[in-house]
């Protein structure tokens, strides 16, 4: 079996949960090792030292594949995007529903082109799939703009957000039908990734 097969068919989405109770913000691949790799059952590495497999959950994850590749347990329902600079830093947001436990998490993903390392996943809002008008694509766009305007306001101490605005291409947040990276790039960008064979450890 594919690893990644073995991925999908032995998430577990409450263990999931529960690591994600008192989740801020941390860099993409620490999310990954400490937060998605410990809810594979008899997930390991032995043929992977290198992480390849890591990074393609990496993309997976923050373009939303990964959750609406396992359908019966999760649903991605808002997507969106913005453009810091063509060159250099954008964003992808959605909103993640546990089917079975009700509950939605608003996730950004900031990806920061030249230095990988930077990449960080910020966990704005948890909230109850009953409570609509946290599901408002106004309510939505608001709170990821506010995270925006959070984080380099602090970066650029010393400029109005007027300023800083000017710098970036698309600093607004747009609502999108697909945040998706599509096979091509899979199969360039990860192509060792995609043929690891899951390995069992007795």
């Amino acid at each position: 079996m594919k690893k990644i097969d073995h991925t999908y068919e032995n998430f577990d989405p409450q263990k999931f949960l529960e690591l994600l109770k008192n989740f801020d913000s941390e860099v993409q691949a620490h999310f990954i090792k400490d937060y998605i790799v410990p809810c594979i059952k008899d997930y390991n590495d032995v043929n992977d030292q290198d992480g390849l497999f890591e990074l393609y959950l990496k993309d997976l994850i923050s373009s939303g594949e990964f959750f609406e590749n396992m359908n019966k347990k999760f649903d991605v329902l808002f997507k969106f995007e913005n453009l810091i600079d063509d060159d250099f830093c954008w964003n992808t947001a959605y909103v993640l529903l546990f089917k079975k436990e009700k509950i939605c998490l608003l996730l950004n993903f900031e990806s920061v082109t030249s230095i990988a390392a930077n990449d960080v996943i910020y966990l704005l809002d948890q909230f109850n799939y009953s409570e609509k008008d946290k599901l408002d694509i106004k309510h939505l766009k608001e709170k990821l703009n506010e995270m925006t305007k959070d984080i380099w306001t602090k970066v650029y101490k010393n400029e109005t957000w007027e300023e800083i605005l000017k710098r970036f291409k698309s600093p607004e947040y747009d609502h999108v039908s697909s945040i998706k990276f599509g096979k091509k790039y899979y199969k360039e960008a990860h192509p060792e990734a995609l043929e690891l064979e899951h390995v069992e450890i007795n």
